[in-house]
């Protein structure tokens, strides 16, 4: 249509009287309105000028007319093609636009949607929240007088054990760990009660069974249990730390759900004491400088303390974030990172744990913080795996190759794919396959024991050898004495060695270990001495300072006098009988 116009203005220049003579042929129709011009222009002669004249013209003087009007032409053609390209454009804008228009149409409705979901959610959840209020509101009574009746039957309790001391038990009966521990919790006697659970940590798995059911006897369980923390952080100068730092740790845990994430409910007054004792804690490590800082389970035990009170806000967001990089390692501290209420900046320590190599503590902090979506578990795992064997092929390039580097080498990537292997089943993440990863451990450990079996043939066949040789065991340069016999049947028992605390994990206040007493080498010598065996507790009881030299004296408490402190006429501790 805009050709035709264009055409119907150039015919028009040339031919004007005839142009509009022609548009009353059909002022409608554009087209045949360029046609009718066509033909006119090269077929019909100007009428202004006459057929006769016309034909009268001769060609020099046709061509001379033809140039201006050939002229005018191209000016009108070159016209109409700046206004095709400007048409073009416009076009090409009023589609950007209207895509534009179109989009933010589309994502003015999405929100809209996504507001009005919201908005019936939030309806919802408070309309059940006011049901749930009205249903408490309405079983206060009930639930006030259950509770005045157990307060009171707890409170009749104590008295009567109070007033009736307890007689011994028969010859050959066994101590009642369960009993003492309910002895004590509803005595409130929270000092009592962790010394107590130090001096009977041989019956560690009765009372890590039976010391939540205990605490829940006491009348009030989150007061006993803060006074024992507090109790903790005035005398961690004194002796036995590691001893009160497990028992102080199984009471924390006593108050949590079976899964460790859920607190009880405290009051006001106790989670204001509660914050008190957390900052004068964090006080003392501050005071201790470089020279120490908390351990594994102490700092565990002061999350615990923080999420169990409900006390974040009384100390510093950045205190609590090393902490958890310090000891991610740790199975409770992503359960207590998650109820910390940090909310953003968990997702900060995350990405701290992965550029730090940690990526197993990542996925552990990430699924329980529910940030799986922005960090994906087995994408995490797999770098970790793909960085073990980086660091495994380096172990073993470094080292030549040598005995010692492949053995290094192996335990690197062993450890690693176990640690892969325990994470995926306990966060089951079926999306990652195992089966390649079992098979590689299992050549690892093959691995490992051929070369086990191989060194001790070896020393085998030395020994044969240096026994062939002579028929007696020399001694060692510093066994050697001047008139000392010295058997050939017989081998000088070992000698105690001091073990580093670094190479036992469960090191707490335990005595040295006691061999067989020296006797002249001509003696007789028992084969099987009667050795008291130390009792280790497990790693996630020792805290800062359980690290102590093998050879210090144990802490005796069998001297204490548990009923010092009790009132006059007050019945002795359950383990004094």
């Amino acid at each position: 249509v805009m050709f035709g116009e264009s055409v119907c203005g150039v015919v028009q220049v040339i031919y004007p009287h005839a142009a509009r003579t022609l548009l009353v042929l059909n002022p409608y129709s554009t087209l045949i309105r360029a046609g009718v011009h066509f033909l006119w222009l090269f077929a019909l002669p100007p009428r202004s000028l006459g057929f006769s004249h016309f034909c009268s013209l001769s060609l020099s003087d046709m061509a001379m007319e033809a140039v201006p009007a050939i002229d005018r032409v191209q000016r009108a053609f070159e016209e109409m093609e700046s206004q095709k390209t400007l048409i073009d454009n416009c076009t090409c804008h009023w589609r950007e636009l209207s895509d534009h228009f179109s989009s933010l149409e589309r994502s003015l409705a999405e929100r809209t949607e996504a507001l009005e979901s919201r908005l019936r959610d939030l309806d919802a959840k408070t309309t059940q929240s006011l049901e749930a209020l009205s249903g408490r509101e309405s079983t206060i009574p009930s639930l006030e007088s259950a509770a005045v009746a157990l307060v009171e039957q707890r409170r009749d309790a104590v008295i009567s054990e109070m007033e009736s001391p307890p007689s011994p038990p028969p010859g050959g009966t066994p101590f009642d760990v369960p009993g003492a521990l309910r002895g004590y919790c509803r005595r409130m006697d929270s000092v009592g009660l962790w010394r107590f659970m130090v001096s009977r940590r041989k019956d560690l798995s009765v009372l890590r069974r039976e010391i939540s059911d205990a605490v829940a006897e006491s009348v009030d369980p989150p007061r006993l249990v803060l006074d024992a923390v507090e109790d903790f952080v005035e005398h961690q100068e004194g002796g036995a730390v590691a001893d009160r730092c497990w028992a102080c740790g199984m009471l924390l845990r006593s108050l949590f759900d079976a899964e460790g994430r859920k607190g009880p409910e405290v009051s006001s007054s106790i989670k204001q004491r509660a914050g008190v004792v957390a900052e004068a804690w964090k006080k003392k490590v501050d005071e201790r400088g470089e020279a120490g800082t908390m351990g594994g389970a102490e700092a565990q035990m002061f999350l615990q303390l923080v999420v169990a009170f409900d006390a974040p806000s009384k100390i510093e967001e950045e205190f609590l974030r090393k902490l958890i990089l310090e000891f991610a390692s740790r199975k409770e501290i992503p359960k207590l990172a998650a109820s910390l209420g940090l909310g953003e900046k968990l997702g900060d320590i995350i990405d701290e744990l992965i550029k730090t190599g940690k990526e197993i503590e990542a996925v552990y902090l990430a699924h329980e913080s529910g940030l799986t979506d922005k960090f994906a578990p087995v994408s995490l795992l797999k770098s970790y795996l793909q960085n073990s064997r980086k660091n495994a092929t380096t172990i073993l390039k470094n080292g030549n190759h040598s005995i010692s580097a492949t053995e290094e080498s192996s335990i690197v990537e062993l450890n690693a794919i176990r640690s892969i292997i325990r994470c995926v089943e306990t966060l089951k993440l079926e999306e990652f396959t195992l089966d390649g990863l079992r098979k590689r451990a299992a050549m690892l450990e093959k691995a490992k024991a051929d070369r086990k079996r191989a060194a001790a043939s070896k020393s085998q066949n030395k020994r044969a050898r240096a026994g062939g040789q002579s028929g007696f065991f020399r001694p060692t340069k510093a066994t050697r004495t001047p008139n000392v016999s010295y058997p050939s049947s017989r081998r000088q028992p070992p000698t105690a060695h001091q073990i580093p605390g670094s190479r036992h994990p469960y090191n707490v206040s335990q005595g040295p270990y006691k061999g067989p007493t020296s006797a002249p080498y001509g003696g007789a010598y028992n084969r099987s001495p009667s050795v008291p065996q130390p009792y280790y507790v497990p790693d996630d009881m020792g805290g800062h300072g359980s690290s102590m030299q093998y050879g210090v004296p144990p802490v005796n408490y069998s001297g204490y006098d548990y009923s010092g402190g009790a009132a006059t006429g007050q019945a002795p501790y359950p383990h004094q009988m």
